[in-house]
């Protein structure tokens, strides 16, 4: 594992992420990677990222309660069985959803399939909003993604960025 830092509005995340990714070119307020292995044949192909921004509770929502109003707000969205949503707690004791879905959607005139898997870790101290995303390029892929996404966000820590001078 590798550590990566970003750094957005008044937060700082540092995650480690596994060594055999391939880093894409970031501005520093977000990172990505790249992965693809052999399966069966064919070639798995897995992007990743990561950012942090604030956290927005709902209005009477404390922050130290975010989670699990953040938790509702995820199932909501996705209402059924669109979404297998999953809530759990970081190592580090924080409040947690996992969203794995399959996405069709038009793209130049063709209907693209993709599986996505996100982990969304609320940080109420610094009032910031981890965000891992992962996305396979083939749905049959979609643990695949959704394995690197909860690693890298077990990992994860966000703290107040120190003041620019």
């Amino acid at each position: 594992m590798s550590g990566v830092s970003v750094t957005r509005d008044t937060f700082q995340m540092m995650a480690l992420v596994p060594e055999d990714l391939v880093d894409l070119p970031a501005d520093g307020e977000w990172a990505a990677w790249l992965t693809s292995s052999l399966v069966d044949g064919r070639t798995a192909v897995v992007l990743v990222s990561i950012t942090v921004t604030a956290l927005d509770p709902p209005p009477g929502t404390s922050k130290a309660t975010a989670g699990e109003s953040l938790a509702a707000r995820v199932r909501a969205r996705h209402p059924g069985s669109s979404a297998l949503i999953e809530e759990f707690t970081t190592p580090g004791g924080n409040c947690a959803v996992g969203v794995r879905r399959v996405v069709t959607q038009r793209l130049n005139g063709k209907n693209v399939t993709t599986g996505q898997a996100q982990a969304l870790v609320v940080y109420p101290a610094p009032g910031a909003l981890g965000i891992v995303s992962g996305v396979a390029l083939d749905p049959d892929d979609l643990d695949r993604a959704a394995v690197l996404v909860m690693e890298i966000a077990a990992g994860m820590t966000v703290t107040s960025a120190p003041a620019a001078a």
